[in-house]
């Protein structure tokens, strides 16, 4: 088995293709790995990766995964033996369509970036992740925001744009659930409501609306900022 860090002389077949003598092979060697605990591969059309890669990423402690911009249609199978290490897993511009259940094991991620897939739904396990404080899940197909999300205590941003959301859920088992939430990105998605106790949520610096199809707050008021979308939504509550 030729491992990674290996030279680039011998013909090798990796994530789908082989790489003859003087062909660039698009994964990294283990020296890089170690130099930057990162493992990143983006823009190669890659459909896998191999086993061997994987192994080499844990022995070097690589802790940030990218594999953004190829042609992944999941999770690579063995991407579980970083699951202790990873703080950052970034799959974005894949062709994925769902998230296995084992997505819990990997409990010290901070950072989830799932945008442009093909996702429109993520498993309950994923509430598992205590510490993760950024998701991205853009540019999907979600038709609402899976009810995973309202567990995730930590979360602090949460980018759901471009999607085909048809609602919003603010109750206290809804968004009202994410005490630490400071960023919300619903911009174009097909939101006919916004609830007006969202105006509630005080931690939030960053509310972005623009796109949807609602009639109230007026473009006017978006166009102020979140602070005055969220003051105009309190004074519409019922009293």
């Amino acid at each position: 088995m030729t491992m990674v860090g290996d030279g680039l002389n011998s013909p090798r077949r990796q994530g789908g293709k082989t790489y003859s003598e003087g062909t660039q092979s698009p994964f990294p060697d283990k020296y890089i790995m170690r130099n930057t605990r990162i493992l990143r591969i983006s823009k190669a059309q890659i459909t896998e990766v191999p086993m061997e890669v994987l192994e080499a990423a844990r022995q070097e402690l690589v802790n940030i995964v990218s594999f953004e911009d190829n042609w992944l249609r999941e999770i690579p199978k063995d991407l579980h033996m970083l699951s202790e290490l990873l703080n950052q897993l970034i799959l974005t511009k894949n062709q994925i369509c769902f998230i296995p259940t084992n997505i819990s094991q990997y409990s010290k991620l901070s950072v989830l970036n799932l945008s442009g897939n093909l996702l429109c739904d993520l498993p309950m396990e994923l509430g598992g992740l205590k510490l993760l404080r950024e998701l991205d899940i853009s540019h999907n197909r979600f038709d609402l925001l899976p009810r995973s999300i309202y567990e995730l205590e930590s979360l602090e941003s949460l980018l759901a744009n471009d999607n085909k959301i048809k609602g919003i859920d603010a109750s206290p088992l809804g968004l009202y659930a994410l005490p630490e939430l400071q960023t919300l990105n619903l911009k174009n998605n097909d939101i006919q409501i916004i609830p007006p106790v969202l105006g509630n949520m005080r931690k939030l610096q960053k509310l972005e609306l623009w796109g949807n199809p609602f009639r109230q707050p007026r473009h006017q008021i978006l166009s102020m900022g979140t602070q005055s979308v969220l003051s105009y939504l309190r004074t519409r509550i019922p009293i």
